[in-house]
């Protein structure tokens, strides 16, 4: 190909595009996607509790997650304890208590190999 081929496709080019640009742009205008910064207060309500607590108990062979209060379900797992022996089979049906999130994973985790 010779130099002038080379400048016309280059030339093609760039106008396509500097269109789908200004097309997208526009487009984004219209529909109001253009992002306006707000603020988000990410400080806890005083009336809300701290503990962040979970308690990790089987129900059915089935392992589920819940909040500190043992009562709101968080999670239900896919993780079957029917494997596991008599006595780890009576503590999860007691109940264990993990004081954070990064305990639960790391007992989930634990759980699932």
């Amino acid at each position: 190909m010779n130099k002038r081929a080379y400048i016309f496709y280059l030339t093609i080019f760039i106008i396509g595009f500097g269109i789908a640009y200004i097309c997208g742009l526009t487009a984004g205008m219209e529909n109001k996607t253009v992002y306006h910064g707000t603020e988000a207060n990410v400080t806890p309500d005083s009336d809300s509790p701290t503990e962040e607590g979970y308690w990790v108990k089987a129900v059915n062979n089935v392992i589920f997650v819940y909040k500190s209060d043992k009562t709101t379900m968080i999670a239900e797992t896919d993780i079957n304890i029917s494997q596991l022996s008599t006595k780890e089979k009576n503590i999860l049906s007691d109940g264990i208590y993990l004081e954070n999130s990064e305990e639960l994973f790391k007992y989930l985790e634990a759980n699932t190999s």
